[in-house]
């Protein structure tokens, strides 16, 4: 029996027209879908409406591992597997994990990028991102590298640590829920008071020496 590759397809932040055409091809042959808590599930409604959905929720370590391994078994019973990630699959997705385990297993494994959340908020705020940029997800924040901009992923339970450390050089951008229909927006100062950010938000400190006043 030929065994068909898993894929791992990057799906975007949320908009729907955000995937990528070759997303949408790989998606219209799959059998089965795992996906997330932050995939708009419209996707698979539009491009993979006859494919068995499999909910993973938000799920890390082991309770992610045994999805993989679940996935592993459908694909050598010759099932077109897919795993659909939000943003891009090997920015804090996982998506190297899932094939390196999946290789291990003698399964091929294929990785489809897509569009970052990060590259989505800095292109609809104007956030220029060149210079050194640093990405980084909570709780592995590195507060002494050495960026022009540091990306911080999953950051929302840190704000208030961060506004404590914010000082002249720098300022804090926060985008929440980019591309959702309730996307917000939040430029930070030592005085603010922000109590209700949404998640999932990422946040953005900027070098303000470097960018002055033309980021967002």
């Amino acid at each position: 029996m030929i065994i068909i590759p898993i894929y791992v397809v990057g799906a975007g932040p949320w908009d729907p027209e955000l995937i990528t055409v070759k997303a949408i091809k790989i998606l219209s042959k799959a059998d089965v879908v795992f996906y997330g808590s932050l995939v708009n599930e419209e996707i698979i409604n539009t491009y993979a409406p006859n494919a068995r959905k499999v909910f993973m929720g938000h799920v890390r370590g082991d309770a992610h591992r045994e999805y993989v391994i679940k996935a592993i078994e459908l694909a050598r019973k010759g099932l077109n597997v897919v795993f659909l990630k939000n943003g891009d699959p090997v920015i804090f997705g996982r998506g190297i994990e899932i094939c390196r385990e999946a290789l291990r297993n003698g399964v091929p494994c294929e990785i489809v990028p897509g569009v970052s959340s990060f590259t989505a908020a800095a292109a609809k705020y104007m956030i220029e991102l060149k210079g050194v940029v640093a990405l980084m997800a909570y709780p592995d924040i590195d507060y002494d590298v050495k960026a022009d901009v540091k990306v911080v992923f999953m950051g929302t339970r840190m704000i208030k640590e961060l506004i404590s450390k914010l000082n002249d050089d720098h300022e804090i951008l926060i985008v929440s829920r980019v591309t959702y229909p309730d996307e917000e927006f939040h430029r930070l100062n030592n005085s603010s008071n922000i109590d209700d950010v949404k998640a999932p938000s990422l946040i953005f400190i900027v070098r303000r020496d470097r960018y002055g006043d033309d980021s967002a």
